[in-house]
């Protein structure tokens, strides 16, 4: 049986998508069903799951991690099985299931669907990622308590309205993948986000099962689905149809990463870059002490001083231009480093590479005026703490982000 907090929290949903393809939900589960079956493909290797990679299924089954008490898959998907009255097995397709099951370690079953003329995508978010306030006006993407590590998985369901081939199911499946790719580096979001994008994800694709599939037949399924037999020509998409639906598929998976992310109210700011670069405000406050002098040095000045360069860092990087000038540096260092550029090398931070000091004195200008350029001299030379572990174009912003800052509460 399903444990009580589940039952309590129950929201059951049906509705169908095209004909005959129904979708079935509660707070822990979500089936699709096909009474005329699905044919199937995807090769996602979890051990919390049961499918074949090719399959012929009437049921594609979703579970919510410990959908019962037992706190184990197995149990689960028999304790859904008996409840939904789903078997498997039942028409006896060789080693064929009845159903594609999988686990999704997620906290409730909640999921959204991009649909177009010839397909929909069932998409389902695991996230471990929230906003939390630093400031009035700065947020930072912290991982949720009681999480190791961050996760931000895209789970989807995509199916497709038309008889395909093998073939056709396999190559539409990569181009599903390929477009999810590209969509997230393209957003070159902070890399400790980017490199936790999608790494535990699952992907189904299904479409109509073959035409000459025999319902509570038993059958060579393998023969069936790899030969044309299978699927009559005269049934089969035109080319013509097959690029009208990849162009979908390409469409409507943009949209559906590009919800997703509007969905969780999820995005990034300059906080988050900086700690991609290995950057935390303390380690920048620390910085900024290094070369702190001209004043008694008393534990309870020091840590006066600390507090206020921590907060007129902060209250910097709410500053607009103080944002550009970061990010120009950052996205630029980025570039340089991964070989994007033929025409530049800066392996050995080149001498007559100089953009990085101008980009620095422009911050520490912003911040706190001219005075703030002989300052950043002194931080741009000696680059203590966290300054000296930089690339050669986040250094010296740094350096300028310190040594302004440094300046300003000093003036006041």
């Amino acid at each position: 049986m399903k444990n009580r907090k589940t039952k309590l929290k129950s929201k059951k949903k049906n509705m169908e998508i095209f004909d005959n393809v129904k979708l079935h939900s509660d707070y822990d589960y979500f089936y699709i069903e096909n009474s005329d079956y699905f044919l199937t493909f995807t090769d996602t290797n979890n051990e919390n799951q049961e499918n074949n990679g090719i399959d012929i299924v009437e049921n594609i089954i979703i579970l919510l991690k410990n959908y019962n008490d037992n706190n184990d898959f197995k149990s689960s998907l028999d304790s859904f099985k008996s409840e939904m009255k789903i078997n498997d097995n039942f028409h006896n397709y060789n080693s064929y299931n009845s159903y594609i099951a999988q686990e999704y370690p997620i906290e409730n079953i909640d999921y959204f669907i991009e649909s177009s003329p010839h397909l929909a995508i069932i998409n389902f978010i695991n996230n471990n990622i929230n906003l939390t306030k630093v400031t009035e006006n700065l947020h930072m993407a912290k991982v949720k308590r009681g999480y190791d590590s961050i996760n931000l998985d895209l789970n989807q369901i995509i199916y497709i309205n038309e008889n395909l081939t093998l073939k056709d199911l396999i190559k539409l499946y990569k181009i599903a993948i390929e477009t999810k790719i590209k969509y997230f580096e393209y957003l070159q979001l902070p890399e400790h986000i980017q490199d936790s994008i999608n790494n535990n994800e699952s992907l189904i694709l299904a479409c109509k099962s073959p035409i000459e599939f025999k319902k509570g037949e038993t059958q060579d399924l393998m023969k069936l689905i790899n030969s044309k037999n299978g699927n009559s020509e005269e049934n089969l998409p035109n080319s013509e149809k097959l690029d009208e639906i990849e162009k979908e598929l390409i469409k409507t998976m943009v949209k559906s990463c590009n919800d997703s992310l509007k969905n969780m109210n999820l995005s990034f700011g300059i906080l988050d870059y900086i700690i991609a670069e290995g950057v935390t405000i303390d380690s920048l406050v620390d910085a900024g002490m290094e070369l702190c002098v001209g004043i008694e040095d008393t534990p309870e000045i020091m840590k006066e001083i600390r507090l206020k360069l921590k907060n007129q860092i902060l209250k910097s990087l709410e500053d607009l231009n103080v944002i550009a000038l970061l990010m120009s540096a950052i996205r630029c260092e980025e570039d340089f480093q991964n070989n994007r550029l033929r025409e530049v090398d800066v392996s050995d931070d080149p001498a007559y590479l100089y953009t990085d000091e101008v980009l620095g004195i422009a911050i520490s200008n912003q911040i706190a005026g001219t005075k703030a350029t002989f300052n950043f001299k002194r931080y741009d030379e000696e680059k203590p703490g966290i300054i000296s572990e930089l690339g050669p174009m986040v250094d010296d912003i740094f350096a300028g982000l310190v040594a302004g800052c440094m300046s300003k509460i000093f003036e006041e």
